[in-house]
């Protein structure tokens, strides 16, 4: 599995099938007069001593298979670097929907658009003790901002492609997932039982 810090197997792989979860359910998505309520189903695991984590993930909406994907930490704080950081991932992904959305959109409006590139930055603060603090200080995590760069070359106006812009960012559920509030909730489970 690992070799010298380096994973022998793919980091992403298309899975047969989203395995059956313990206690969420698998629900199919809803279309309603407001929209299409969708969900994307993860699940998870550490898969040994250290931080190499793997895990199943599957949108909901038909025609999006069920991939495995295997995720670990820096050696700084422990792991094997073997895979992409659950932090790269995030970034990755509000990067990547983006960028489906600058498309897609480009493409119904008809805009004659040669070249659509990203350089994303997101900022954040960790505060572990004994990792990245210094002992005795409480645990804490901070994001602290997302900075996006969108390099387009077009024949268009300028105002099309900032109108462009503006629709494709209030369209990315990865970037209103983290630029708005949004509910979360975590439910425990410690042998077998609720808590």
């Amino acid at each position: 599995m690992l070799d010298n810090h380096t994973v022998t197997y793919p980091i992403v792989a298309r899975a047969e099938s989203m395995p059956a979860p313990e206690h969420i359910s698998l629900n199919k998505v809803k279309k309603s007069k407001d929209g299409m309520d969708l969900e994307v189903d993860f699940l998870a695991s550490l898969t040994g001593d250290g931080l190499l984590k793997s895990g199943v993930v599957q949108p909901n909406v038909p025609g999006f298979g069920a991939f495995e994907i295997l995720c670990d930490e820096g050696t700084s704080i422990g792991g094997a670097d073997a895979a992409p950081a659950p932090l790269s991932y995030l970034a990755a992904g509000i990067g990547f929907c983006l960028l489906t959305h600058i498309h897609g959109l480009a493409k119904f409006r008809k805009l004659s658009i040669s070249s659509i590139k990203l350089e994303q930055k997101m900022k954040f603060q960790s505060r572990i003790p004994g990792m990245t603090a210094v002992e005795g200080a409480e645990m804490h995590g901070l994001s602290k901002g997302i900075e996006t760069l969108i390099i387009i070359e077009s024949g268009e106006e300028a105002a099309k492609i900032a109108s462009l812009i503006d629709a494709s960012e209030q369209a990315c559920m990865a970037l209103q997932t983290v630029v708005n509030a949004i509910p979360a909730a975590t439910t425990i489970f410690n042998n077998g039982q609720q808590i």
